[in-house]
C-alpha cells in the first residue's frame, strides 16, 4: 500500500512538473515598441499594431470608435466575437493598439492581408514555401521537407514587417527573418516571412 501511495505521490508530482513548463505568454500594450504578433498555442492572436499618432488634430478617442464600430461590424458578420480590442493607448507619439483575433483567417481577413496558419506536415498548401529554412538550433541551413515533417510543428505566414512571438519555441525560420530570442523572431520585409515552431 505504502509503495502505491509513493508511486502516486511521485506520478502527481511529474504532471504538475509537466503543466508547468507550459508558460503561457501574453503581450500587453505597454511592453510594446513596433508592430507585434503572438501566436498562442491554441491559434488564437494578440497583434500589436504602432503608428505614429504626433499631429495635433489626431483624436484618439475617435480612433478607438472608428476600431470599435469596424470590429463590431465584422464580427456581426461573421455571426460570433472574433476580433477584440484589449488597449489603445498614445505614448511617445505613437499610437499603440493591441487586439485580439480567434485565429489567423480572421486577421488576415480583417485587415485584407495574406497570412497563414496551419500544421507543418499538412499536404495541400496553397503557398509556394521557401526552398530551404534556417535551423533555430544550430543556423544551419535545411531543406523544406526536413523542416516540414514533423507534425506537431505550426506553420506561421507573414508578408508584413512584424516582430513574431510564438507560444512555444521556433524551430526553423526563413531566410529574411532574425532570429530574436528563442520563441521571437524579427522580420523588416514585406516578402513571405515564414515561421515554424513547437507549441
Amino acid at each position: 500500500m505504502k509503495k502505491i501511495t509513493i508511486s502516486i505521490i511521485l506520478l502527481l508530482f511529474i504532471i504538475s512538473l509537466t503543466g508547468c513548463n507550459k508558460k503561457e505568454v501574453n503581450i500587453t500594450a505597454e511592453d510594446i515598441t513596433s508592430n507585434t504578433i503572438l501566436v498562442k498555442s491554441n491559434g488564437e492572436l494578440q497583434v500589436a499594431f504602432v503608428e505614429d499618432f504626433d499631429k495635433s488634430y489626431y483624436n484618439l478617442s475617435e480612433l478607438d470608435e472608428f476600431v470599435k464600430k469596424e470590429i463590431s461590424l465584422y464580427n456581426q458578420q461573421a455571426g460570433s466575437e472574433e476580433i477584440e480590442i484589449k488597449d489603445l493607448l498614445l505614448r511617445d507619439g505613437k499610437a499603440i493598439m493591441l487586439l485580439t483575433f480567434s485565429g489567423m483567417a480572421h486577421y488576415s481577413a480583417f485587415n485584407d492581408v495574406s497570412a497563414a496558419y496551419f500544421n507543418a506536415d499538412m499536404d495541400n498548401v496553397a503557398l509556394s514555401l521557401p526552398e530551404q529554412f534556417i535551423s533555430a538550433k544550430d543556423g544551419s541551413l535545411v531543406d523544406r521537407d526536413s523542416a516540414m515533417n514533423n507534425g506537431k510543428y505550426k506553420v506561421v505566414v507573414l508578408y508584413e514587417p512584424f516582430d513574431i512571438i510564438v507560444e512555444g519555441s521556433v524551430k526553423y525560420y526563413s531566410e529574411n527573418v532574425t532570429l530574436a530570442a528563442n520563441n521571437k523572431v524579427q522580420s523588416n520585409s514585406e516578402d513571405m516571412t515564414v515561421v515554424i515552431y513547437k507549441p
